[in-house]
């Protein structure tokens, strides 16, 4: 018997397995305005009754699963007020994200690992590492999410990306997860303009007049720190470009660096002047390394589609909900229950591997059964995926 057989889960297996059944139906992302997340979903009142249902009877079943087989969080879970067995998915310990800095979180042996992404960091230098004995639910929940919130009216779009490969950063998520989506729908012009650690400016920018002559609609993806250098450089030597027709933007990452503070909207207003991209077709990403989905915005759903959407709250996939820190009381509460600004913790079906239910020193400010981020608690380091973009320098000529 081989070491992978020796590690065969049959638990495992059954929960991917009802896992990915679900997630392939369940709705990937809002499709129209409400207030609350059943009417956001496009479902009536049974509808969002049986999502809850769904929801929280898997989030019940991933606890006892993770539980049992991880002991910082069997620890964590024991401690104090949180004794009580969960009766719902609000209910189940959110697990602090300083845990994955400090043990192995992982439901698995190490024999079984297939991947392991860590965070860029914080400045105590210490970065948290996911272990994943399966990329299947991972590459599900972004794949689904992606489409419905980046590429909902194309099959194939040209990719220009302002990040690493995954072969130069084997262990950052945010370079597995784009070029994961490049594989799936970027034509054969797509390409990388971050080598050796620096951007490409000068390529980059050549790849952008390329589409232009070709008249094809493209992709640019990056951080938001990489985005804030390229525009900055692009209005030191007075570039302009109009994009063609359909063009759009994907960024991720902080809005909060060591250096400087940013604006999303600030940002997103930035594409017009040099690329001709409306600030309506940028989307912005919300995620983070210890987590298998995403966060997405929604204007460009929203103008391509003509649909109403709510552009306070951050659209996400049925797998996937937030939940609120109660500043007063220290429990947990649905966001269509919170006030005002509290701690966000992610609840996160697709980590069956790891913990599900994470806390951050995120904090959010609720609207309705959404949110929109608020910043970071004052006494939290500043990480993300941008951290590592922001003093890359720019190569500005071949």
């Amino acid at each position: 018997m081989n070491a992978s057989q020796a590690a065969r889960d049959p638990e495992a297996e059954r929960l991917d397995a009802r896992l990915r059944d679900w997630m392939t139906t369940a709705p990937a992302g809002f499709t129209q305005a409400g207030r609350n997340l059943g009417a956001r979903y496009g479902l009536d009142a049974a509808g969002a009754t049986r999502l809850d249902r769904e929801f929280d009877a898997l989030a019940l079943d991933l606890f006892e699963y993770q539980t049992n087989r991880i002991e910082v969080y069997r620890t964590f879970a024991a401690a104090g007020d949180r004794r009580a067995t969960p009766q719902r998915a609000v209910d189940v310990p959110a697990l602090p994200l300083v845990a994955f800095k400090q043990a192995r979180v992982a439901a698995f042996p190490p024999a079984r690992e297939c991947a392991v992404f860590h965070t860029s960091g914080t400045t105590d230098g210490r970065p948290g590492k996911l272990h994943l004995d399966d990329l299947s639910l991972y590459e599900l929940s972004l794949a689904r999410g992606f489409r419905h919130h980046v590429l909902p009216d194309l099959d194939r779009i040209r990719m220009l990306l302002v990040v690493g490969t995954a072969r130069e950063m084997p262990h950052s998520s945010l370079a597995y997860m784009l070029d994961h989506v490049r594989q799936l729908w970027g034509t054969a012009e797509s390409g990388h303009f971050v080598q050796d650690g620096k951007v490409q400016y000068a390529a980059f920018v050549a790849a952008v007049r390329l589409a232009c002559r070709d008249r094809e609609p493209v992709c640019l993806m990056g951080t938001a720190l990489a985005w804030v250098q390229i525009l900055d450089a692009c209005a030191a030597e007075g570039f302009r470009v109009v994009l063609p027709e359909g063009s759009r933007v994907f960024e991720t990452g902080g809005y909060k660096g060591r250096t400087r503070e940013l604006s999303r909207a600030d940002l997103a207003a930035g594409f017009e002047p040099h690329f001709g991209i409306p600030a309506t077709h940028v989307v912005s990403e919300y995620g983070m390394t210890e987590m298998a989905s995403q966060y997405y915005t929604t204007s460009l759903r929203a103008a391509l589609l003509d649909t109403p959407l709510d552009q306070a709250v951050w659209s996400h996939p049925a797998w996937l909900r937030p939940h609120w820190l109660d500043p007063e009381r220290g429990t947990l509460l649905e966001v269509a229950e919170a006030s005002g600004i509290g701690l966000l913790a992610h609840h996160d079906l697709a980590n069956r591997g790891s913990v599900a239910h994470l806390l951050t020193a995120d904090l959010g400010s609720a609207h309705d059964a959404g949110f929109d981020l608020a910043g970071r608690c004052p006494q939290a380091d500043p990480r993300g995926c941008g951290l590592v973009y922001e003093t890359l320098p720019l190569v500005r000529a071949p």
